[in-house]
């Protein structure tokens, strides 16, 4: 491994072509400019984090000639594993949808590499703190905002919106923050009780947390992805297999502690600091500060895990075949309220064209709309997830249809959820989607003819005849619906009264296209068929920021809802430069972020 002085003379040489920003712009340093730091203010800065800065090395360096960066991993290692989020997260610089880092080192053959793009540090940081401990974290934030440095955090780097990484940035990694500690009897801030609680590092993943939580006998709400992190989730909200009947991540928070990028170390609840308690309950994730320690709720184990379905698909190339199954998805998607309210969670997935012959291997595209329902119970009968099927598909037209009930299994909750971390292996993909939240209103409450056509409208597809999906994702109803005020924190209204948050995925994206031109022409066409579509279907409602188009151009309502102008005032307080910025964040419409010179400069 290069020495950090070696490493460094090297950048500065290669940056000295740089474009230099006029301090008139107001922009973000970058190495170009006369206030870039000198080799001996991040030799300093090194030293008073005790050696834990890194100079960014992407890790597919490796697989170009002379390995430009000094990757110390293997280039065949890196390819192999490009495509899995846990090796993502082992590498400091790395995040999983590197289109948002400008697809600025990548290893030959994946997804969005060009052979003419080469090797460049590009839309990733320059610097990364490897942090041990809060005081190196608030050294450096510190630091970075007194020198106008752009900051970003990174926990596992599993982000769909590239909120982890930036150009010319200052990366705080949370990795290491990974204590676990359970406390049956924590006091509750400001109240004569306790409750059963673990105390958890920020730099953890779902998958540690659940195997510590499993030997206590206990589990918590979070993520299904077990290589997912803490601190992203958390703190825009949070779903999973448990959401539904507990409420979100964000809501079984009973303390934070977070560094400010003004260098504050502050302990946050409902009796302290309580401002930014709130925010980063759902709206804060890498705007607020870097959170590095939550205290969350544990919960019950259930005493089993109930699993079953069914798909369908026309069973007829014809007419009657296509209206009978727009006629099941719209029959299904309006029962999703009934089925959660009795217990019920899982996913509704709607296929169309190439996209359903892909998941159900048919043999042809056929005209009209293909599902699969994927069910799950807790503490249920196999018997009864029986019934509910079975009654489900009595209200399709089966003359029409051809369905199809997957295997019933009763497994163990550790069984059904025992984590796999080489489960998560969709990394480096280029994608865009848009998601919304819909509740009885939007699914139950209006005629079927009419939910049909939102059906049809929002499974449009940009590439002729590639065909969409649709997921209902059940993951809201009573268990979100019911969450004490206290405990909701500043995450989107929108989620008391949804019941499924429905995501659509019809855009294409020219994966090895200008990932600045690229993200543009996605989102411009989703701005133009599909977000018109959830506006007339739900206008009151939004999105779920974690899995939503971080382009939408209504993505203040959308995301934060009522409590926009209130984050924005507390956005102020404790980051008054604008130090942390993600796309869609708080503030984020102060700035303008160009992924090709990696300038973020003011509006």
């Amino acid at each position: 491994m290069r020495s950090f002085l070696h490493t460094h003379v090297f950048y500065l040489l290669a940056s000295a072509g740089l474009p230099a920003t006029s301090a008139t712009q107001h922009c973000k340093a970058s190495p170009g400019d006369s206030t870039w730091p000198s080799i001996n203010e991040w030799n300093a800065l090194n030293q008073s984090i005790h050696g834990t800065l890194i100079k960014t090395a992407p890790a597919a360096s490796s697989c170009y000639p002379g390995n430009p960066f000094g990757s110390s991993e293997n280039c065949t290692d890196v390819k192999n594993h490009w495509s899995y989020a846990s090796y993502h997260a082992m590498w400091p610089e790395s995040v999983d949808y590197s289109v948002y880092a400008n697809n600025s080192c990548l290893p030959p053959g994946v997804d969005g590499y060009s052979k003419n793009k080469g090797c460049s540090i590009g839309g990733l940081p320059q610097f990364i703190v490897n942090a041990t401990t809060e005081r190196d974290v608030a050294t450096a934030m510190k630091w970075a905002s007194d020198r106008n440095i752009r900051i970003t955090v990174k926990g596992t780097g599993h982000d769909l919106g590239g909120r982890s990484t930036g150009a010319y940035a200052l990366s705080i990694w949370t990795h290491n923050f990974k204590h676990i500690e359970q406390k049956p009897n924590w006091r509750l801030p400001g109240a004569n009780s306790t409750a059963d609680v673990v105390v958890c590092g920020s730099g953890n993943n779902w998958g540690s947390v659940y195997t510590a939580a499993h030997k206590m006998n206990r589990t918590v709400v979070g993520g299904e992805d077990a290589t997912v992190g803490l601190g992203g989730l958390i703190q825009n909200g949070g779903h999973g297999q448990l959401s539904s009947h507990y409420g979100l991540a964000s809501d079984q928070v009973y303390q934070v502690t977070v560094i400010t990028a003004c260098g504050q170390r502050l302990v946050a609840n409902d009796v302290q600091n309580q401002d930014i308690f709130w925010a980063v309950r759902g709206a804060g994730g890498g705007q607020y500060g870097v959170v590095t320690e939550f205290v969350l709720r544990t919960h019950p184990v259930p005493e089993n895990v109930v699993a079953g379905g069914l798909s369908f698909y026309p069973s007829q190339n014809s007419k009657a075949s296509e209206i009978a199954s727009w006629d099941a998805l719209a029959e299904v998607s309006a029962r999703i309220p009934d089925l959660m309210d009795i217990g019920f969670t899982g996913t509704v997935m709607g296929l169309t064209e190439e996209n359903a012959v892909k998941y159900l291997g048919l043999k042809e595209v056929l005209p009209g709309a293909s599902a699969v329902i994927s069910l799950t119970g807790f503490n249920m009968t196999v018997q009864r997830m029986n019934d509910t099927l079975n009654k489900l598909a009595a209200r399709f037209d089966s003359d029409h249809l051809k369905i199809t009930f997957q295997p019933l299994s009763s497994k163990s909750y550790w069984s059904s959820t025992k984590p796999n971390p080489l489960a998560s292996a969709s990394s480096g993909a280029v994608s865009l989607m848009t998601s919304h939240l819909l509740g009885r209103r939007e699914l139950s409450d209006i005629p079927k003819e009419r939910l049909v056509t939102y059906l049809q409208d929002i499974l449009a597809s940009q590439e002729r005849n590639a065909g969409s999906m649709l997921l209902f994702g059940l993951q809201g109803g009573k268990g979100t619906a019911h969450v004490p005020e206290s405990r909701q924190g500043s995450v989107l209204p929108a989620w008391r009264s949804a019941y499924a948050h429905t995501m659509a995925y019809g855009v294409s994206v020219n994966a090895t296209g200008n990932p600045s031109q690229s993200l543009k022409a996605g989102s411009e066409w989703l701005n133009a068929a599909l977000e018109p579509v959830w506006q007339k279907w739900a206008p009151e409602s939004g999105s779920y920021m974690n899995e939503g188009n971080p382009f939408s151009s209504n993505w203040k309502h959308d995301f934060y809802g009522d409590n926009y102008n209130r984050l924005l005032e507390i956005k102020r307080k404790y980051d008054p430069q604008g130090s942390l910025f993600v796309w869609s964040g708080v503030g984020s419409d102060e700035w303008n972020y160009d992924l090709n010179s990696g300038l973020l400069c003011r509006v």
